[in-house]
């Protein structure tokens, strides 16, 4: 649809919309979000009552922080109470997310306690965070050609599940800041080409990468974007940009690991966080970008062709630094650990290894995402306008490719099609204004309502399942799995386990952070991949040859065995074979060197201790 056509349509010119002038975008922001948020703490009011965490990185999120207020240094991020023998774990995660929450606490813990505290932050620090993204959607689009996305993209946020999700309450682990971050980088590369413009985004850039290293695809994208823009066009303020973004992704990153894990930061060489080797590679980016730039060859080709050359060196700087990284960051797992767990972890595979009702959900928003940005950006008659949706269907194709590879990155993805999703939807809009009869008018508007992203994906699949019934079954079979999944902590449980004498628990694999969360007791292993060889150990209690479970639990200096029968992983144990541990304590049959610890607990918590060696 043409401009004029949406003129006579929506009696508004496309760069404006018909609110008062008090009614900004980042006002209208704030007020949905608010609104959203204000459901989602009611509607999860029994959850946040009983602490009822939905993900176990929450949990061991909330441990980090407990320790960090009980004083251990800003810098030690090791986690002391899970595999006590071998003298903990190194987490490899940030304190940026950790600081915002321990300071709340801290601030809130004279007036209510530490344990109402901790319970208030956890309620509305996720929605307040939230908040910044639905601001940062609204001041980052507002450049674009219609200038009504900015109003209406709140909108569109909030029906966008994937993200919603992660700034739920009582959700404190890190999604949240990377979709925000994302969101931060994105908006920055959408003002016009400038060094603060560059030099901003590398920042959020850096601190994205120092939340979590599994934005490296997008922060090398949007490295990749303005190195293409200045190597077809050559112009001084794309070149600000290109070299503003390498310079302070550069710095940023050192600055933020100095500033978040000390000297030891710099010098580590892990390659699941940010550490040495890529920050060796962020060097040696920039300083050949900053060559090539300065040598400024006339060539097109040869501008690629020597920024390629900047990449490869940046790769050769990360593999020359720490050979491992260039095997990714789960190479080293033991394969049963790959087998029962890592394989179990749905956010980190494949598209293809979902069920075909959740791959819809995941693809129907970023497809209508891209078809919009295409239509905007072929609809454009200014250059800004279509180099800013160029810009937008870029990103948005990579972080689609992206969630096909790794599930996790579908938020990012959904965050950049939110403009397209959002331009589609006017043009419904406008058109279905302009139909006289009544009725159709209703039910064109209705339309209108179909291009928000939630809204869509449950037409398609709506749709799909009247032509592929399994997909309805499907969407069945993940309902009766989460009736029966569970940790079986219920308060009558986590009472009791508490009051036990402290001891190192060995538990499987998904029970141990709500342990930690819940007790004052230490265990053997998390769902955390770098105490890799204490899950394994696991692992290998529960579902390897038992005549090995015994020494493998006294080599862990494990007193105690507790497992939810119900639970997933578990039923996952038994299956393995039929005299592994977990089928013989299943059935109630253990071997001589455990005994039964009863125990009061409504859910199936089950207590075992491991009786001394006999003299």
């Amino acid at each position: 649809m043409t401009d004029a056509a949406v003129l006579s349509a929506t009696g508004a010119p496309p760069r404006a919309i018909g609110f008062g002038a008090r009614l900004t975008p980042l006002r209208i922001a704030l007020l949905i979000w608010g609104a959203m948020s204000l459901i989602a703490i009611m509607a999860n009011w029994p959850s946040i009552v009983a602490l009822d965490l939905g993900d176990t990185d929450d949990a061991m999120r909330m441990a980090q922080v407990r320790d960090l207020l009980a004083g251990q240094s800003w810098w030690d991020l090791t986690q002391y109470r899970v595999n006590p023998a071998g003298g903990g774990v190194l987490m490899h995660w940030s304190r940026i997310v950790d600081a915002p929450l321990a300071a709340a606490i801290a601030l809130l813990t004279p007036l209510f306690g530490q344990a109402m505290a901790e319970r208030i932050v956890m309620t509305l620090w996720p929605p307040m965070l939230g908040a910044a993204l639905s601001a940062a959607c609204a001041l980052g689009y507002r450049g674009l050609s219609d200038r009504r996305i900015a109003y209406v993209v709140p909108l569109f946020l909030i029906m966008s599940g994937f993200i919603v999700m992660q700034f739920r309450p009582l959700r404190v682990d890190h999604h949240g800041w990377q979709i925000l971050l994302a969101m931060l980088i994105m908006a920055q590369a959408l003002r016009p080409a400038s060094w603060r413009a560059g030099l901003w985004g590398g920042f959020f850039a850096a601190a994205l990468l120092a939340v979590s290293i599994e934005g490296l695809p997008i922060v090398a994208l949007f490295a990749a974007l303005a190195a293409l823009r200045w190597s077809i066009h050559a112009r001084p303020a794309d070149r600000d940009r290109l070299c503003g973004y390498l310079g302070a992704l550069a710095g940023g990153a050192i600055l933020l690991q100095f500033v978040t894990r000390g000297p030891v930061g710099l010098t580590g060489t892990w390659c699941d966080s940010l550490s040495a080797p890529y920050m060796a590679a962020f060097v040696a980016a920039a300083a050949a970008t900053f060559a090539v730039v300065r040598a400024n060859p006339a060539a097109v080709w040869l501008r690629l062709g020597l920024l390629g050359g900047a990449g490869l060196a940046a790769a050769a700087a990360l593999v020359g630094t720490e050979p491992l990284c260039a095997k990714g960051p789960f190479a080293s797992l033991d394969p049963i650990v790959v087998e029962y767990w890592y394989r179990n972890v749905l956010e980190g595979q494949p598209l293809w290894a979902s069920r075909g009702y959740d791959a819809i959900f995941v693809l129907a928003p970023s497809i209508a995402g891209l078809a919009g940005s295409f239509l905007a950006w072929r609809g454009c008659a200014d250059a800004d306008d279509r180099k800013a949706w160029t810009t937008v269907f870029v990103a948005l194709a990579g972080a689609t490719l992206l969630s096909l590879l790794v599930l996790r990155s579908v938020s990012t993805a959904h965050i950049f099609a939110l403009p397209g999703c959002a331009w589609i939807g006017l043009r419904v809009w406008g058109w279905a204004r302009s139909i006289q009869a009544t009725i159709p008018r209703v039910l064109a508007s209705a339309m209108a309502s179909l291009t928000l992203p939630l809204l869509g994906s449950i037409a398609v699949a709506a749709v799909l399942g009247l032509v592929f019934p399994g997909l309805q079954a499907d969407a069945k079979d993940e309902v009766a799995k989460a009736r029966y999944a569970g940790t079986c902590l219920d308060p009558a449980a986590v009472a009791a386990l508490d009051r036990l004498e402290t001891t190192t628990i060995l538990t499987p694999i998904d029970l141990g952070a709500p342990v930690i969360f819940w007790t004052r007791h230490r265990l053997v292993a998390t769902p955390h991949h770098r105490n890799k060889e204490a899950m394994a150990d696991s692992i290998r209690v529960f579902a390897g040859d038992p005549a090995r479970a015994e020494a493998l639990v006294r080599k862990h200096g494990a007193t105690l065995i507790v497992f939810c029968r119900t639970a997933n992983d578990f039923a996952q144990y038994r299956g393995a074979r039929k005299d592994a541990l977990a089928a013989q304590l299943y059935a109630q049959k253990a071997p001589a060197w455990l005994e039964p610890v009863p125990i009061a607990s409504r859910a199936g918590l089950s207590v075992w201790r491991v009786k001394p060696v006999a003299n």
